[in-house]
C-alpha cells in the first residue's frame, strides 16, 4: 500500500494532507507554517502513524515550495515536487477555483493516477543548480552594463583618446583595464616611461612584446596631446581606476560562472542534442 502526504505550498505556508491509496484520510487537510516547529510537529505525527511507502508530494510554485521540499529531503522523505503543467493538464488546473482543502485532495488522488508522467524535479538537482546559475548570471550581465557605461564616461573624462586606441570591446579586455587601472589619467602617462607602459600591457598575456611596445608608444603619443577634462588630482581619475577594477572582478565572477554552467550542463543527456542546433 503506497501513502502520500500531499502538500499545496504557498508563501510561508502550506496545506498538508496524508492519504494512502484506499483513500484513507491518515492526517486531516490542515495548516502549517514554514518553520522548524511545524516541520517537526509534521514528521512527529508521520512516525507515529507509521504510514507504509510514505512519498511527499507537491506542485512546483517558484520558490514557494522549497523549505518544505528542503526539508523533507534532507531528513530521509521520498520527495517528489511535480511540474505545474502536469497538474494543469491532468486537472484543468488546481488552481481554477482555489480551495486550500480540495487542492490537497486533488493533489493526493493526483498521485495515485497511473498514467500521470511525473516530473520529478526534487531529483533533478542538476537542472535546479542551473536554473540558478542562469539567473544569477543574468543579472550579473545586466550590473555590468551600468558598469561599463560608468567605466566608460570616465574613461572620455581622464584620457579619451584610449577608447580608440581599444577599439570596441577591447576596451573592457584585461590589457586595458590592467593599464587603465595603473595610468587612469593621460597626464600619468605622459609623466612615465615608455618601459613602464609597455611592461604593463605584456605581463597581462606575455605574448608578441613588440606588439605591446609599439602600442605603448601610440599611447605615449596620444597622452601628450590630451587634454582631459579634468587634471589628474581630480577624485575622477582615482574613480576611474576603481571602475577599471570593478569592470575586471565583474568579468572575472560572470567567466567563472559561465565556465561552472557549461560544466554543469555537460552533465545532462541533453547537452549534446541542444547545443547541436544550429545558432546555440
Amino acid at each position: 500500500m503506497k501513502t502520500v502526504l500531499s502538500v499545496d505550498a504557498a508563501k510561508n505556508k502550506s496545506m498538508i494532507m496524508l492519504m494512502n491509496s484506499d483513500g484513507e484520510i491518515l492526517i486531516d487537510t490542515r495548516e502549517i507554517k514554514h518553520n522548524l516547529e511545524e516541520f517537526e510537529k509534521v514528521k512527529e505525527k508521520i512516525k507515529e502513524i507509521n504510514p507504509q511507502n510514505l512519498t511527499v508530494f507537491m506542485e512546483s510554485t517558484g520558490t514557494y515550495h522549497l523549505p518544505v521540499e528542503r526539508y523533507f529531503k534532507e531528513n530521509g522523505f521520498n520527495t517528489l515536487v511535480i511540474n505545474s503543467l502536469t497538474t494543469k493538464n491532468n486537472y484543468d488546473t488546481i488552481r481554477k477555483t482555489k480551495t486550500d482543502k480540495e487542492d490537497c485532495y486533488r493533489l493526493a488522488k493526483l498521485f495515485f493516477v497511473n498514467e500521470v508522467e511525473y516530473h520529478d524535479l526534487s531529483k533533478k538537482d542538476l537542472y535546479a543548480n542551473l536554473k540558478a546559475m542562469t539567473r544569477q548570471y543574468f543579472y550579473l550581465l545586466q550590473n555590468n552594463v551600468s558598469c561599463k557605461n560608468r567605466y566608460k564616461r570616465l574613461i572620455n573624462i581622464c584620457f579619451p583618446e584610449l577608447e580608440k586606441i581599444f577599439k570596441s570591446t577591447r576596451i573592457y579586455d584585461d590589457t586595458a583595464l590592467n593599464f587603465i587601472k595603473e595610468f587612469p589619467h593621460a597626464e600619468i602617462v605622459k609623466e612615465k616611461r615608455i618601459d613602464a607602459l609597455y611592461n604593463n600591457l605584456y605581463k597581462t598575456n606575455r605574448r608578441n612584446l613588440n606588439f605591446y611596445k609599439r602600442l605603448a608608444e601610440t599611447i605615449k603619443t596620444a597622452s601628450a596631446n590630451s587634454y582631459p577634462g579634468v587634471d589628474k588630482e581630480h577624485e575622477d581619475t582615482k574613480n576611474l581606476s576603481d571602475m577599471a577594477k570593478i569592470v575586471q572582478n565583474n568579468n572575472n565572477i560572470i567567466n567563472e560562472l559561465r565556465d561552472k554552467m557549461i560544466k554543469t550542463a555537460k552533465q545532462s543527456p541533453y547537452y549534446k542534442i541542444i547545443n547541436s542546433f544550429y545558432g546555440i
